[in-house]
Parts: C-alpha cells; sequence; structure tokens
C-alpha cells in the first residue's frame, strides 16, 4: 500500500516536469507564499516493550530501534525578505520489516508523524533556480507493533534539530520543483508499564517533489 502511493507521486513529480513549458515568472521573494507537496523519507525512532512473567520472576523490559520510512510531506513558506523564508511542515510517514527464517516469519510495522518550523535562507542563481539551506525544530510522534510479542509498543516523543540544504527550480509559471536533505540531532523518550528510556540520536531525512508559489 505504502509503495503504491509512493510510486503515484513519483509519476505525478515526473509527468508534471515533462508536461510544463518554459517559466514565465518573477523571481520569488518578499510576500510570496510556496506551497510544496512531495515524497519523504527519514530514520524513525521507536520503542518496543516485552511484558512481564510473574512466574518466572522476570519483570519485562524496554528498549529502542530505528527503522527507516517513507511517506509523504507538505510544507507552507512564506518569503519574509527577498531572500529569508518561513517554513511551516508536516509529514506522515510508514515503514514495514518482515523477516522469514528457521524461526517463521516476523512482521514490524511503525507510522510516524512529524511537523516542523525553520527557516531557509534563497540563494538564487536566476529567476527559476536557487539553493536553500537553513536550521530548524522538529517534534515526532513514532509508535511499532511487532508480531513478535503481538503487543503494540508505546509511542516514542522525539523532539530534534535539524539543517537542511536543497534546490527550487522553476516549472511553470507558478509551478517548481524542489528536492533536499537535512541532518537531524534529536533526543527521544518513551513510557511503558515495563520501563521508562531515553536517547539521543544522528540520522539524515530528505524529500522530493512539487511546489506551486502564489
Amino acid at each position: 500500500m505504502h509503495r503504491s502511493v509512493v510510486v503515484l507521486v513519483v509519476g505525478v513529480i515526473l509527468g508534471s516536469a515533462l508536461s510544463f513549458g518554459s517559466a514565465e515568472a518573477e523571481r520569488l521573494g518578499k510576500g510570496d507564499w510556496l506551497l510544496s507537496v512531495g515524497v519523504a523519507g527519514h530514520t524513525g525512532q521507536f520503542i518496543e516493550s516485552i511484558p512481564g512473567l510473574g512466574a518466572a520472576g522476570f519483570t519485562g523490559a524496554v528498549f529502542r530501534f530505528e527503522q527507516g520510512e517513507v511517506g509523504g510531506t507538505i510544507a507552507l513558506s512564506r518569503f519574509l525578505t527577498d531572500h529569508w523564508a518561513l517554513d511551516l511542515s508536516g509529514g506522515y510517514s510508514a515503514g514495514r520489516e518482515k523477516t522469514d527464517d528457521f524461526l517463521g516469519t516476523r512482521t514490524k510495522e511503525t507510522r510516524s508523524f512529524t511537523v516542523r518550523a525553520g527557516g531557509d535562507r534563497y540563494a538564487f542563481i536566476d529567476d527559476d533556480v536557487a539553493l536553500f539551506l537553513g536550521p530548524g525544530v522538529l517534534f515526532t510522534r513514532g509508535h511499532a507493533t511487532s508480531t513478535v510479542t503481538g503487543i503494540p509498543g508505546p509511542d516514542a516523543t522525539e523532539l530534534g534539530l535539524d539543517a537542511r540544504v536543497g534546490m527550487y527550480a522553476r516549472l511553470g509559471k507558478s509551478t517548481g520543483f524542489f528536492a533536499h536533505i537535512g541532518q537531524v540531532l534529536s533526543y527521544t523518550s518513551g513510557e511503558a508499564p515495563e520501563g521508562k528510556i531515553s536517547w539521543w540520536s544522528s540520522t539524515t531525512k530528505g524529500s522530493i517533489g512539487l511546489a506551486f508559489d502564489f
């Protein structure tokens, strides 16, 4: 299901890139808005727990893991000056890991929701192409379910700082193409009946899609 959504979005992006004519619009600047929609990927932070076994004296355990996810993202940017833009975005991602071996079939599914606020400095190569770079703060809530325990894991709350670099290229009068990559430094924590856990992490993220200015 998730793979089909990604293929559909990528197809729309590539089709749009081939269908739009030459760009005939003024350079983005102060007062302009940019609405971006695309496909995103990141490394999510998750928690699993193992319930206790009273008869054996085992009180349970809680542990963390990372897993790559793919999903969709939407962002709204406002140019405060001719070169600086404020960006607010949100995204939903999901992942699935399936293992078949002598122990049988095991599946681990994840999902997460992220919101981000940041600022980008645009450096225009010409009226239609620009590089951008900027910092941001993000909040992510991740959830995992595993067939090993059969019990949904507790939510993992991630707070982080990120820095990203990307490129914007106009395809039509009010439509453009964007892509970016970034580095995330974050602190994640969570709590289950079996205990509490927290950790620091450094991961990467990125997105690609279409941007519409107005």
